[in-house]
């Protein structure tokens, strides 16, 4: 749908989702409004992933997410060789809670 990482965002932001989720220790943030949340209070929206090149660095994934309170974002994972683990562990519990 979209050619690479950067039309994605700016399409995304464009509908709405203007606000950028972090990752941080145990909890998804977004500091613009300084807010926690834990993975199970976030829907995944839409998704979309990008290679590229052959570098396993460039990966990424880009995730259209809205919070139980209304706030729209999006949440940029880039996947690489040293993946920190408690990270990956909140990515699966996000994309756990989409399944419940």
């Amino acid at each position: 749908m979209y050619k690479d990482l950067a039309e994605a965002t700016d399409a995304l932001n464009k509908k709405g989702f203007d606000h950028t989720f972090e990752l941080d220790e145990g909890y998804i943030t977004c500091k613009k409004i300084d807010t926690e949340y834990q993975a199970d209070a976030l829907t995944i929206l839409e998704t979309h992933q990008f290679d590229q090149g052959t570098d396993p660095g460039s990966e990424a994934t880009i995730y259209a997410i809205e919070a139980d309170d209304g706030t729209k974002g999006t949440l940029i994972i880039s996947y690489g060789k040293y993946v920190d683990q408690e990270k990956a562990t909140l990515i699966d519990q996000l994309l756990q809670a989409q399944d419940d």
